[in-house]
């Protein structure tokens, strides 16, 4: 994804970095922690950070979209369209896994009721 938004230039690359390395930041501490026997207990907010990324990134895009139909134009327009579908991939998966593993009656609290 980095190759294509420099190749292409892309005019919302230097946004996507930071908001992309500041979760990674928090998801490897997260990671961190954990393989040094922590167990942190804000698993939960590494997934919350990961989905509120993806929004922003829409959030974002839609002002992208009128700079670049409205305005004067952004560059990159290719690899914006691309990395738009990568995203709405991502957000899917991380709201089922979220889903999935937090909600109430999620598949966590059904094998941890088992249990009980």
């Amino acid at each position: 994804m980095c190759y294509l938004w420099l190749e292409t230039r892309q005019s919302l690359f230097p946004i996507a970095l930071v908001t992309n390395a500041s979760v990674h930041v928090v998801m490897y501490s997260y990671y961190f922690l954990s393989g040094i026997g922590i167990r942190p207990r804000w698993k939960r907010v590494v997934t919350d950070c990961q989905i509120v990324q993806f929004v922003f990134s829409f959030v974002v895009s839609g002002v992208m979209m009128w700079e670049h139909f409205v305005r004067e134009g952004c560059s990159g327009f290719f690899g914006w369209c691309f990395n738009a579908v990568f995203n709405a991939s991502l957000l899917a998966l991380f709201v089922d896994f979220h889903g999935k593993n937090y909600a109430k009656g999620g598949i966590r609290d059904e094998k941890k009721s088992k249990r009980l």
